[in-house]
């Protein structure tokens, strides 16, 4: 095997292996959420601050006082304390709430909707009519939400009203995570800018949570199920996937974000017994299609 191909195969597999992990965080959340009973406040607190802390001393290692250079400009503290609060924050938050009131895969997959969302965002920005690709994607789209919504009986709702509304908040707070640190990164380490606004973020969902005044049982599973968030869902992932995509490229790699959404479901059904309908398997591929029908598309 040449040098070139064996590049590509490293990272197919570490893209392969970020996105399996995140959805593998996602089932861990749900167990935590569902059966040790902690509430979704208190999972992004330790998330964003040992996730935080862990990637900004990797950032120091690798970086070194350069790490604080973000800190140094006012405009660009302005901007990171903007991706941490609607941005990461968002995101995560809303992503565990949709959890709680889903399961994991369905809060996954409405979360891809966030790739239809800057779509219609561009095309609103360049002021023209969507193409026919990307048409296609909306009515998918659309289609799929629907499907997972309402199982196409639509005088009923099978997913609750804050289980959409929580899903689709989730999707928006990608839209701001993707959007929102475009500027910084091409300034900054991404590990900088990352593991910064995961602190600020941490710090502030702990003013407002208040770790210390809950009572917490932190068994072996508990422990077990944060670790995996902390350092599976956030820190090996994140490594793993930028790692791979700078590789293989962002087109390959958009695409393989879909093995997000069918790690959670394949988890949360060995690990935690979920059961899903034809209906919501068929709902969660229209989304998953309509994302990497705009994906290649960018090629």
């Amino acid at each position: 095997m040449h040098k070139r191909e064996t590049n590509m195969l490293k990272g197919l597999i570490f893209t392969m292996l970020g996105a399996i992990f995140w959805g593998f965080s996602g089932t861990c959340g749900q167990y935590l959420l569902n059966t040790k009973g902690l509430n979704p406040q208190y999972i992004v607190n330790v998330r964003l601050v040992f996730s935080g802390v862990i990637l900004f001393i990797i950032s120091l290692f690798q970086n070194g006082e350069k790490t604080f250079l973000i800190f140094k400009n006012k405009n660009d503290t302005v901007k990171l304390v903007l991706f941490a609060i609607l941005g990461i924050l968002c995101c995560q938050y809303a992503y565990l709430q949709a959890i709680a009131r889903t399961n994991a895969p369905t809060a996954t997959v409405l979360q891809f909707l966030s790739t239809v969302f800057i779509m219609i965002g561009v095309c609103v920005k360049e002021k023209r009519l969507p193409h026919i690709v990307e048409v296609a994607s909306i009515i998918l789209a659309v289609l799929g939400t629907v499907i997972l919504a309402t199982h196409l009986k639509l005088n009923t709702l099978v997913i609750s009203p804050d289980g959409l509304f929580w899903g689709l908040l989730a999707a928006f707070g990608v839209v701001m995570y993707t959007l929102l640190p475009i500027e910084l990164l091409h300034k900054y380490p991404t590990s900088v800018v990352t593991g910064s606004a995961m602190i600020i973020g941490g710090a502030i969902i702990t003013l407002i949570n208040k770790p210390w005044t809950q009572n917490v049982n932190f068994d072996v599973m508990t422990v077990l199920a944060l670790s995996g968030m902390v350092l599976f869902g956030t820190v090996f992932s994140f490594s793993l996937f930028l790692t791979g995509v700078s590789i293989i490229g962002p087109v390959k790699g958009s695409l393989i974000t879909g093995l997000e959404a069918v790690s959670a479901l394949v988890f949360s059904i060995l690990l935690l017994g979920e059961r899903f309908t034809l209906m919501d398997l068929l709902g969660m591929l229209s989304i998953l299609f309509a994302v990497s029908i705009l994906s290649l598309k960018k090629e």
